[in-house]
């Protein structure tokens, strides 16, 4: 009889317990800091799977030994090696021309995205910019892959928003997560991640945004040492 009191009085509070903890991950607050987590998780696989195409692109175009740096090279190897970039210039000039042939819409950058338009960035422009900074910086030309490294992050997590159809203020929050994870993850420098996510951005400081864009920043860049990691060790 004893244990079966103990049962009676204890289940409400079981109950209670349980329905207490399906509240806390309910709110707003934790689902937004999830969110960002997943944000900075897919942030960090965009910046390693976009850097390590880049480097193949470097090793088999212009001969480069496994494990060098093109960046690094006083030479090129062979003559023939620097009509590589020239070839990255063409394909680069068909591609503009194609675009512009289908009156394809200038493209809209996270900075813009954020002050203009809610967050709402599209994935399509996003991804053209990624390949267009992938062709550069892969044939050579001196470009730096941040700017398709953001575009797609923030890209991805504004597509992420609006699918599930969050507020207008989240939404932007998040495509500041998506650059935050984005430079945290292409410099392993998971403050610098945040601070740019703060201020080129969303714009402004809050307490809010602090734990969104922290974890989204250190996702990415733990995220993109990972698997760095293991490309390195195969």
């Amino acid at each position: 009889m004893a244990i079966d009191s103990l049962h009676f009085v204890m289940r409400p509070q079981l109950l209670a317990g349980a329905k207490h903890l399906l509240a806390t991950f309910k709110a707003p607050g934790l689902f937004i800091v999830l969110l960002a987590c997943a944000v900075g998780a897919i942030s960090g696989v965009l910046v390693a799977a976009m850097g390590w195409i880049v480097q193949e692109m470097h090793w088999y175009l212009f001969g480069l030994p496994k494990g060098a740096r093109l960046s690094s090279m006083f030479a090129l190897f062979e003559p023939g090696h620097a009509l590589v970039p020239l070839a990255g210039g063409v394909i680069m000039g068909i591609s503009i021309a194609w675009l512009r042939y289908r009156k394809y819409r200038t493209p809209v950058d996270p900075i813009e995205a954020n002050a203009l338009h809610g967050g709402r960035l599209s994935l399509t422009d996003s991804l053209i910019i990624a390949v267009q900074t992938i062709i550069s910086s892969g044939f050579g030309a001196s470009v730096g892959l941040e700017a398709g490294y953001t575009q797609m992050g923030s890209g991805v997590a504004s597509r992420i928003g609006r699918s599930l159809k969050l507020r207008r203020n989240d939404v932007r929050m998040l495509v500041g997560c998506g650059a935050a994870a984005a430079i945290a993850a292409a410099f392993d420098a998971p403050l610098t991640g945040a601070f740019y996510g703060f201020e080129l951005i969303i714009g402004v400081y809050t307490i809010v945004n602090v734990a969104p864009v922290l974890a989204a920043a250190l996702m990415g860049s733990v995220t993109a040492d990972l698997l760095n990691v293991r490309r390195q060790h195969q």
